[in-house]
């Protein structure tokens, strides 16, 4: 039998389904060891996380109470009602890592950026999912032109206004 050649044709469609298929395998190398999914990866690409974070984010369950601003600078201000904390981050892959300049302490979450949702997942020391009773710690954030922070007196005000409106009720069900 005598030896077939490939035609230059067949050898670039193998070339190219090896590349592809290289591309694949590092790919999914990259998702497992990053803990990211394939979507967000392939968006990391065309565009940088570090970008994506930067501005006023107010937290979905608690608007005026909890917020992050993230600074072009890598600085950032978290907010809890009108008390601010400062500190540095930075961000490698879907790592969001915050630093408290005064003790060195770092916290670090997974996020993921989704139109103008914010999504931080507390990891723990290990690189895990922290959990609070038997739940991700998870909590998103909305993207905002600006923050509206409560005062304590504020927030004691509504809570004072709810225990009001709760007890009327509760009289009036009698």
């Amino acid at each position: 039998m005598a030896g077939s050649k490939l035609s230059t044709g067949k050898i670039v469609g193998i070339i190219v389904a090896v590349v592809v298929f290289v591309l694949i395998v590092a790919g999914g190398i990259y998702c497992v060891s990053t803990d990211q999914n394939p979507v967000e990866a392939v968006q990391s690409v065309f565009s940088s996380n570090e970008e994506k974070i930067v501005g006023k984010w107010e937290s979905q369950d608690s608007p005026g109470i909890s917020a992050y601003v993230f600074d072009e600078d890598g600085n950032y201000d978290s907010y809890i009602s009108t008390v601010n904390f400062s500190g540095t981050y930075s961000v490698k892959g879907n790592k969001l890592t915050l630093i408290n300049p005064t003790t060195s302490k770092e916290v670090v979450y997974k996020f993921s950026i989704s139109g103008n949702v914010l999504t931080l997942t507390l990891l723990e020391e290990d690189g895990r999912e922290a959990e609070v009773n038997g739940e991700k710690d998870v909590i998103k954030y909305n993207k905002v032109d600006e923050l509206n922070m409560k005062t304590l007196s504020d927030i004691i005000g509504e809570v004072a206004g709810e225990v009001t409106t709760t007890e009327a009720s509760s009289d009036a069900n009698e």
